[in-house]
């Protein structure tokens, strides 16, 4: 697995960069890792960044991500660097109750932290 995490102190905000394809094998050490460094924090946000090659393998992989996405208890997600079709089908996972979190879409770490640091 390529995706990396940081848990970026300054900001008070896990950050996990997505590198290329999420394949479903993936998904539980991306979540116990998330989960983990979370552990204790007061602000449960994430800031996910990925790049141009980032997609899901399957509908499977993308649908166990959601039920991920759902236990973290996230107040706030936000996605930096996600391409058109899969910020469509975010929003409309979002806009259906499918992934129950306050999430917006950004170009550029710094407007994703300065909005992430408003929701507090």
């Amino acid at each position: 697995m390529e995706h990396e995490f940081k848990y970026d102190e300054q900001n008070e905000v896990l950050v996990l960069t997505l590198k290329n394809t999420v394949v479903f094998s993936d998904l539980e050490e991306l979540y116990e890792t998330s989960k983990k460094m979370l552990e204790e924090k007061s602000n449960r946000q994430l800031l996910l960044m990925m790049s141009g090659n980032f997609s899901f393998d399957s509908r499977e992989t993308r649908e166990a991500s959601t039920e991920n996405f759902k236990k973290m208890d996230l107040s706030e997600m936000a996605f930096v660097g996600i391409g058109a079709a899969n910020r469509m089908l975010a929003k409309v996972l979002m806009k259906t109750g499918l992934i129950k979190i306050n999430g917006d879409f950004f170009k550029e770490y710094t407007e994703a932290v300065k909005w992430l640091k408003s929701k507090r």
